[in-house]
């Protein structure tokens, strides 16, 4: 069931059938891919060519957030910083064997305050903001602090580009990692716990790849 991620836990806790079909038998999905999720990935596409200086003016797709967007290149951010974690939280390549956790980070900076060094953590949004949003940023501050383990605080903010909101940032102090990460091994663990893989029904069975209603095995 390794290496865990965002989206693969996150896909478990809502319906472990629906993780048993996609990670662990790797059957396609059914439901057809939505625009959404393909303009999604292209203003990610866009936003990470503009950080990285190869667009020379940030595209149409982050007007709404222009003077953000402009803030993080000045900061020299990193974009699309992929970090990976062993299962005793210490750094490891991406795609180890001993890999536990990883994920794709957005945009990252670090800098030096007054009594350190600062890391910043930050996550483009298409579309609505939801609940879930923050949790995965706990998620990536749990990961970028085995890379910067003396920072004195983690600062983390949404950016969404269609509501033309930046979230306040969320400070994220260094006694928190520790809880943060127990939370989620417990998380982990019971998923790897889990021999049967049930189907959880719900109100995201209408949109579930695997939906009998747009020919998948699944009768929900």
């Amino acid at each position: 069931m390794r290496p865990w991620s965002y989206s693969r836990l996150s896909t478990y806790e809502e319906c472990p059938k629906q993780y048993w079909y996609s990670y662990v038998e790797n059957m396609p999905g059914f439901r057809e891919e939505s625009p959404a999720k393909d303009r999604g990935r292209d203003i990610h596409a866009e936003a990470e060519a503009y950080l990285k200086g190869e667009l020379t003016m940030y595209p149409s797709s982050l007007q709404r957030v222009a003077a953000h967007a402009m803030l993080l290149k000045s900061k020299k951010a990193t974009s699309e910083q992929s970090l990976a974690v062993n299962d005793k939280w210490e750094p490891c390549e991406y795609d180890s064997t001993e890999t536990y956790l990883r994920g794709i980070i957005d945009i990252s900076f670090t800098q030096e305050v007054e009594d350190g060094e600062e890391v910043h953590v930050e996550d483009w949004k298409t579309g609505q903001a939801y609940n879930s949003h923050p949790i995965q940023m706990e998620m990536y501050v749990a990961l970028m602090s085995a890379y910067h383990p003396k920072a004195v605080r983690y600062v983390t903010r949404l950016i969404y580009t269609d509501l033309g909101m930046v979230t306040p940032p969320k400070i994220t102090e260094p006694i928190r990692i520790k809880p943060i990460r127990m939370m989620l091994d417990g998380r982990i663990a019971n998923a790897e716990a889990d021999e049967i893989f049930p189907v959880r029904v719900g109100s995201h069975c209408k949109w579930c790849e695997y939906s009998s209603r747009y020919g998948g095995p699944c009768p929900h």
